[in-house]
C-alpha cells in the first residue's frame, strides 16, 4: 500500500506541477499573428488582441513564467493593440486636421454621398431636433 501512495503522490505532483496549456499558447500565438496581420481592420484586430493576451496569460496555469509560444502572442497582441490604435487615431487626426472639426467631416461625407446633412444628424443622433 505504500507504493501504491508513492506511485499516487508522485503522478499527482507531476502532473501538477506542468499545468501549462499548450492549447492555450497555440492560440495566442494564432491570434497575436491574426490581429496583427489584420490591423487595418478594427473589428477584427482589437478583438484578437486581447484574446491573445488573454490567453497567453492563461496559459502559465498558475506558472511563473510563459511559454516561448505565449509570449510571441503577448507580444503580437500587444504589438497589434498598439499598432492598430495608433494607425486610426492619426488617421482621425488627420481628418480632423483636414476638415477642422467633427462637423466639418460630418459635412464632407454628406455632400461626398449626396445625403442632406440635417438627415444624416438625425441619422447619427435620433433624440436631437435640428431647426
Amino acid at each position: 500500500m505504500d507504493m501504491y501512495q508513492q506511485s499516487y503522490n508522485y503522478t499527482y505532483e507531476q502532473s501538477n506541477s506542468n499545468r501549462r496549456s499548450e492549447r492555450m499558447e497555440i492560440a495566442a500565438l494564432t491570434l497575436g499573428i491574426i490581429a496583427l496581420v489584420s490591423c487595418t481592420c478594427l473589428y477584427l484586430s482589437i478583438p484578437c488582441g486581447a484574446l491573445a493576451i488573454i490567453f497567453a496569460s492563461l496559459s502559465r496555469g498558475g506558472g511563473m513564467s510563459y511559454g516561448s509560444k505565449a509570449q510571441m502572442g503577448m507580444i503580437l497582441g500587444i504589438l497589434a493593440l498598439v499598432f492598430t490604435i495608433t494607425l486610426y487615431a492619426v488617421f482621425f487626426g488627420a481628418a480632423l486636421y483636414q476638415y477642422g472639426s467633427i462637423e466639418g467631416i460630418l459635412k464632407a461625407y454628406s455632400e461626398m454621398y449626396n445625403m442632406d446633412y440635417n438627415d444624416l444628424i438625425q441619422q447619427l443622433m435620433p433624440s436631437t431636433q435640428i431647426q
